[in-house]
């Protein structure tokens, strides 16, 4: 009999503690570590940039989002992307939205990345930096929603979760241990 009322127990229990339980909150899905490359098609290679225009001609015509191609299968997914923050909207002082760019400098000088190579991260929260031109991680849910600002378009963007300062000194690590489907 006592087996019986634990068995019923641990499956009560067990029922209760299950993500389909009646009021409880869904778990996050996991975090995947991602490289400015894992946006990129296979195959895909971006069209030389030149910087002599500086003094001799006018800039070059950037690339427009509808011409570049995306990964369909970063759509929806939970990411943490290293990069360099472009600030597009404050609130006071604070950050509220930004392009993440794969290298410093990029959509201040001309041409920006392509498309593919830039993410239009909105965030929560107004953020303020330590260190406003270092590299940072940035986390958050990855649409391959276009979109289109004043310095660069955007063939990807984020719902920032969080921003960390990034440690050049860690070493790398992976936060999921899955790659990218393309």
């Amino acid at each position: 009999m006592i087996r019986y009322l634990a068995l019923a127990l641990a499956i009560v229990l067990t029922a209760l503690s299950s993500p389909c339980a009646v009021g409880a909150a869904s778990p996050q899905p996991a975090i995947l570590q991602i490289s400015w490359d894992d946006l990129l098609p296979d195959g895909w290679i971006p069209p030389p940039t030149s910087i002599d225009h500086f003094f001799d001609a006018p800039p070059p015509q950037a690339l427009e989002a509808i011409d570049v191609p995306v990964v369909s299968a970063m759509d929806q997914r939970r990411v943490r992307l290293p990069g360099y923050l472009v600030p597009i909207d404050f609130e006071g002082e604070r950050i509220r939205s930004f392009l993440m760019v794969p290298y410093f400098g990029a959509c201040i000088h001309v041409p920006p990345p392509p498309p593919n190579q830039v993410v239009l991260v909105q965030l929560d929260e107004a953020i303020s930096l330590d260190d406003p031109y270092g590299a940072h991680w940035v986390t958050g849910v990855l649409s391959t929603r276009n979109s289109n600002t004043d310095l660069a378009e955007a063939a990807y963007s984020m719902r920032g979760e969080a921003v960390e300062t990034f440690d050049w000194t860690a070493p790398e690590t992976s936060t999921s241990g899955e790659t990218p489907n393309r």
